[in-house]
């Protein structure tokens, strides 16, 4: 799927659109988000508008320095967790092993958003799904949904 976006607010509600579908039809199984983009492409702002969509209250940051922030979903069950990671600053997937993201990958009930997915691709499953994000003016960005 592609979609062009004109502003934050566009993005985010490709984002918030994307993740009702997904949690309509999901089921409880993980559902896995491979973001990719050059830096100010625009992952935080897709995650932001994706996570408002499920409920999350709290603000969500780019979890550059801590790596991987967790947030409440509401009123979306069987989904009960989001986990937001930002790999950017990692060599390789191995950075992530202590974090338990195989068991979070695992786990029903929850929801990844990775953002720099493709500095820990080897560690991502296949039945993911990735949001390539591309600069095309200071606004305007195209996203590409596979």
């Amino acid at each position: 799927m592609e979609y062009a976006s004109r502003s934050e607010e566009e993005t985010q509600k490709i984002a918030a659109d994307l993740a009702a579908s997904l949690i309509e039809k999901g089921q409880g199984d993980p559902i896995i988000i491979a973001l990719e983009g050059e830096l100010g492409a625009g992952k935080t702002v897709f995650a932001k508008g994706f996570s408002r969509a499920l409920g999350v209250e709290e603000e969500i940051k780019s979890p550059t320095f801590v790596l991987m922030k967790t947030y409440q979903i509401v009123h979306h069950d069987p989904y009960r967790f989001l986990f937001h990671l930002d790999c950017y600053r990692l060599r390789d997937e191995e950075d992530l092993v202590p974090l338990g993201i195989e068991e979070i990958m695992n786990q029903k009930g929850n929801v990844i958003l990775i953002e720099w997915s493709d500095r820990v691709k080897k560690v991502l499953p296949s039945k993911k799904m990735t949001v390539h994000i591309d600069h095309v003016t200071e606004q305007n960005r195209n996203i590409h949904i596979s």
